[in-house]
């Protein structure tokens, strides 16, 4: 599969290099598309776990009790191999001896998402 420039796979727009983002209690690389999905950078490729719970986190406006009473139908993922040096992407590859960087992109559905703006109001 080619690479392509770095867009959000739920509304193909265009998307800036992953930059850092310093949230209360951590620190991510990643950002957010117009759509509201959010994306989160593994540089290793091996630590999609802890990306999947800091993407879940920054998603719900940094509240870890609505991001983990979550249940998988209320978002959606997509995960990409990514090149940091050209910002192009493909769809990710079962290669888990490889240290390809990857992003996870994390969008939560319409129930979940009006439920994480109520509470920041």
């Amino acid at each position: 599969m080619r690479k392509r420039p770095l867009q959000c796979p739920f509304c193909d727009n265009l998307l800036a290099s992953p930059v850092d983002i310093k949230l209360d209690v951590l620190e991510i690389t990643g950002g957010i598309c117009k759509c509201s999905a959010v994306y989160v950078l593994d540089l290793t490729g091996h630590n999609l776990g802890a990306i999947f719970m800091d993407a879940l986190y920054f998603a719900c406006n940094e509240d870890y009790d609505k991001a983990l009473s979550l249940m998988p139908e209320e978002y959606e993922t997509v995960t990409f191999d990514y090149d940091p040096y050209s910002n192009t992407a493909i769809p990710s590859q079962d290669r888990s001896t490889q240290k390809t960087p990857r992003l996870l992109f994390l969008r939560l559905k319409e129930k979940a998402a009006d439920n994480s703006s109520k509470i920041q109001k």
